[in-house]
């Protein structure tokens, strides 16, 4: 199920690649001086959202995984996992869209592939994966 959630969020990173060529280009691009501000604010605020993915993998899955508080094999514990890749799916996607807004704005679809790229390596890294429901390990002695 998680791996077709997945997959819609990486079908939905494409029509935002594809979104700067369907859609009719603005009549006033913004000039080159607005293109480049816009493309820094927007550039940092992948950043923040790129960064804030791993921040969130690690503070709501990955810490909790470790040290046993999180069990994914329970209902709870892998709906859990299941908010928290959600989160971090749409963070991804939020980063494509920043693409798409700058490559609206300055008329070139061009400027969207490398946000796109971006988010697409995030969304790669944080596919599910089976580790993530292995549970934790029994502490034996």
């Amino acid at each position: 199920m998680l791996w077709i959630l997945w997959a819609g969020f990486l079908a939905l990173l494409a029509l935002d690649l594809a979104m700067p060529q369907l859609v009719t280009p603005r009549s006033d691009p913004w000039a080159a001086a607005q293109t480049a501000v816009a493309g820094f604010v927007f550039a940092l605020f992948s950043v923040a959202a790129g960064v804030g993915t791993f921040a969130l993998r690690e503070d709501l899955l990955l810490s909790g995984l470790r040290t046993g508080a999180l069990d994914p094999r329970t209902p709870v514990g892998f709906a859990q996992v299941r908010r928290t890749l959600f989160a971090l799916w749409t963070l991804c996607l939020l980063i494509g869209i920043f693409g798409g807004i700058v490559a609206y704005g300055s008329a070139t679809p061009a400027a969207a592939v490398p946000y796109v790229v971006a988010a697409a390596v995030l969304l790669a890294i944080h596919a599910p994966r089976a580790w993530l429901f292995a549970g934790p390990e029994p502490s034996g002695s």
